[in-house]
């Protein structure tokens, strides 16, 4: 039988005595050491080289020791025991958490998946309290590869409005739920500040690597939570986009909140780009654009947020629009059906109006960033979606006051 080496690394001596005797008399483990954290601690970690390092430690604490570790013994996992609420924390590629001795030992005992995970089978947590995310995550469900994994959460609806500390995991914990899937992606569609504050919490019950917070209501989501937010999961490890609105997102680049938005960007991500092919002045659509880089969001824009059309046409009608990337409540795949059979001069104006009796559930109210409403700067994508397609049978006129709004 193969032996799994495990070191214990602790604060509390008597701790590390009950773990021990704990795991001494299972099968298939083998302790083979234990100290208490000090100057030489990691290199008696290094010189036992163990399969699995236990620490116990809570919060910030446990953050570094994990980090140390890993640093010194890359092939490791670690495995974080927390006194103050029982929690039980696998780290390698990803966090897996529990609570229960069953967990321990399968976490210890459980192979190190290190390569497996790749963007194309996706494991996406939606995070939703009402309508709004209830619609996004049915279309979602409908049209996701089936090579994704999409999981949900419906948080409370009656959250406090506010949080004493919503950047600690344990000031939030009391209203997450006991047990969370592991995630790659997190998609944020709260509707509330109190659930955005739930967020960080939620990445540390997922492992999530990566999120997705929208702003198609900044009632909902500040500018400046937004601004707060990321650089909490920028400390965390976590590559992070506000696109506001949700429709605003591309595999690179989405339209950022507020002023200072492109300062401080989680890992993977860029400056502001300014103008990329096909937006900002160029699309005629006001933004702060800003670019990122990272697998996991953009796989998922891919498929879902700044619509894309491919759509064919003869001298009058329009003939067939296929959708090469949806919107995530499913409006440009609505638009795209009732654009058949319309005349191609009228396309652009009646896609802003299916568009709008979709309906968007965009905000209708003037935002100060932006100079006009998120619901009519998510028309304006979808409009500019369908001219670019169309725009060698439109004359120049329309063009032209499209493309310079």
């Amino acid at each position: 039988m193969h032996l799994t080496r495990v070191f214990i690394l602790t604060s509390q001596p008597l701790f590390a005595q009950g773990v021990q005797s704990l795991l001494s008399g299972q099968p298939g483990i083998e302790v083979v050491g234990v100290a208490t954290v000090g100057p030489d601690t990691f290199a008696q970690v290094q010189a036992t080289g163990p399969d699995v390092v236990i620490i116990e430690a809570g919060g910030e604490e446990q953050s570094r020791l994990v980090a140390q570790v890993l640093a010194s013994i890359p092939s490791a996992k670690v495995v974080g025991l927390t006194l103050e609420d029982n929690r039980i924390h696998t780290y390698y590629q990803q966090m897996k958490h529990g609570h229960r001795v069953e967990d321990l030992l399968e976490a210890i005992r459980g192979p190190v998946d290190w390569y497996s995970r790749s963007p194309g089978t996706l494991r996406l947590l939606v995070l939703f309290q009402g309508h709004y995310g209830q619609r996004i995550l049915e279309n979602i469900r409908a049209f996701a590869p089936e090579a994704w994994t999409v999981e949900a959460w419906r948080a409370p609806s009656d959250l406090p409005l506010a949080v004493d500390d919503p950047m600690t995991f344990s000031s939030i914990s009391r209203f997450l739920p006991v047990h969370l899937p592991a995630a790659d992606l997190v998609l944020s569609l709260g509707e509330s500040v109190s659930a955005a504050r739930l967020l960080p919490g939620v990445i540390e019950c997922t492992g999530a690597r990566a999120v997705i917070a929208p702003v198609d209501n900044v009632d909902w989501l500040p500018d400046g939570l937004a601004r707060q937010l990321r650089g909490r999961l920028m400390e965390m490890g976590v590559a992070a986009v506000f696109p506001k609105p949700f429709c605003s997102l591309t595999e690179r680049s989405y339209n950022a909140p507020g002023t200072g938005a492109e300062s401080g960007m989680a890992p993977g991500t860029g400056a502001e780009s300014g103008m990329a092919p096909g937006t900002g002045a160029e699309s005629g659509v006001r933004q702060h654009e800003v670019s990122f880089d990272d697998p996991w969001i953009g796989e998922f824009a891919r498929y879902f947020g700044r619509p894309a059309f491919r759509i064919d046409y003869d001298d009058q009608w329009i003939i067939e629009v296929d959708v090469e990337r949806d919107t995530a409540c499913g409006c440009a795949r609505a638009v795209a059906d009732q654009l058949v059979g319309v005349d191609v001069q009228e396309a652009v104006v009646q896609a802003g109006l299916f568009h709008r009796h979709y309906p968007c559930l965009a905000t209708a109210h003037m935002d100060p960033d932006l100079g006009e409403s998120l619901i009519q700067v998510s028309g304006d994508l979808t409009r500019q979606a369908v001219k670019v397609e169309i725009a060698p049978c439109l004359p120049q006129t329309v063009a032209g006051k499209l493309g310079n709004r």
